[in-house]
């Protein structure tokens, strides 16, 4: 078909067929999750998650994986098997009210974790509203965020310390199929709605399925399936915008204004980008690197590679502990100064050895070598056969 015939095809339709494909790029530029290109398997393997308490790890019962709580920080190791091989993923969430010492030690204990593997494991960090498409994956359509913090007698969805005595609260839901969906909770207000969501809300007596008029079909029916976990043992009362009976409104405080408008969400395009960083005779310093093709990560190293969507400190096996320590301050430092509306909380920054490269990883280099390390004489190397020659001679 011609582009005249597509525009006169267009012209007769009752709307525009190109809606078809900008409708879903938008569930999915909203819905689909951060560092969409990092993605190492389906997300079926082993999820265990612990929470930070009085700054030690405290483990979950695992009929609770999945509800997380906005005031606290927790760590999570996923296990998978790939190519006949154990592999493990460490990601270390931290709520949006979660203190900056809990903070701090859910990254503390990520690392330690790590260390008792022997090193071989990647670590991400993960802040509330920014997680990662493979994060969602792994709790498969079972994912709910509470506000507030765990109660110590936590057993059930409404039983945390910041639960409502009112019994009202609010879910603002999102997902791209069945095992990506969650529900995060909000404030139970109606400038909290917006017409481009599904929302749960939760009364004494009724759970309303309240659709926005920018909502897809399959937002729709995503909300469908999690409402029971937010509010459960109830039939949900489907409500479309606009449609809401007093009852509605009463609940969360009266009518008020939200966002209506529907919109497509953009990022900023970034160019992939490749730092060096060295610490040489006591002094730190960090290099960028044009052009560069995998020999340029150098085994004694700390390498940046900057990709846009996702931040990699990639650490060389003759990497120092000094330049370890600087260039995970580096890059925050590097996210923050970043004159693009990316900021330090939205960009998912993930640390990982040398040969634990994952597939997001290697497929920016243009020809990737899994055997290049193996053949690649490295830095003791060359000192040992350089110190052999000098003896001889």
């Amino acid at each position: 078909m011609t582009e005249n015939e597509l525009a006169a095809t267009e012209g007769d339709a009752e709307f525009n067929i190109r809606s078809l494909h900008r409708d879903k790029y938008r569930l999915l530029a909203k819905n689909r999750g951060c560092a969409v290109g990092f993605m190492p398997d389906d997300g079926t393997g082993k999820t265990e998650v612990f929470r930070v308490e009085d700054f030690e790890l405290v483990p979950i019962d695992p009929n609770n994986n999945g509800f997380f709580f906005g005031g606290d920080s927790y760590v999570i190791r996923y296990t998978y098997n790939k190519a006949g091989r154990e592999h493990v993923i460490i990601y270390f969430w931290q709520g949006s009210s979660s203190s900056q010492d809990e903070r701090a030690a859910s990254a503390i204990h990520a690392l330690r974790m790590d260390d008792e593997l022997g090193g071989r494991a990647v670590q991400i960090r993960v802040v509330q509203g920014k997680e990662p498409q493979h994060f969602l994956r792994i709790f498969r359509g079972k994912l709910v965020i509470f506000m507030g913090g765990h109660a110590s007698g936590f057993k059930n969805v409404h039983d945390h310390d910041s639960y409502d005595v009112d019994g009202t609260r609010m879910f603002q839901i999102r997902g791209t199929c069945a095992n990506d969906v969650r529900a995060v909770q909000v404030e139970e207000v109606a400038r909290s709605l917006n017409s481009d969501d599904v929302f749960v809300l939760e009364t004494p007596t009724t759970t309303y399925l309240w659709m926005g008029k920018g909502s897809s079909d399959e937002e729709k029916e995503f909300a469908k399936n999690i409402v029971q976990l937010v509010s459960p043992d109830r039939e949900s009362v489907p409500l479309g915008e606009e449609t809401e009976p007093d009852e509605f409104w009463e609940a969360i405080g009266g009518r008020g204004d939200y966002d209506h408008a529907v919109q497509m969400p953009d990022a900023p395009l970034l160019p992939t980008r490749l730092f060096q960083c060295v610490d040489a005779s006591g002094k730190f310093r960090v290099e960028e690197i044009a052009h560069f093709k995998q020999e340029d990560l150098d085994a004694d190293d700390v390498m940046i590679l900057d990709t846009g969507d996702e931040v990699y400190v990639w650490v060389g096996n003759g990497a120092s502990d000094e330049e370890k320590k600087k260039s995970l301050s580096l890059v925050e430092n590097y996210i923050r100064t970043d004159p693009t509306d990316r900021s330090l909380d939205s960009t998912v920054i993930l640390q990982l050895h040398q040969g634990e490269e994952p597939r997001a990883f290697t497929a920016v280099f243009e020809h990737w070598d899994p055997q290049l390390w193996k053949t690649r004489p490295n830095l003791d190397s060359i000192k040992e056969e350089t110190k052999m020659k000098n003896a001889q001679l």
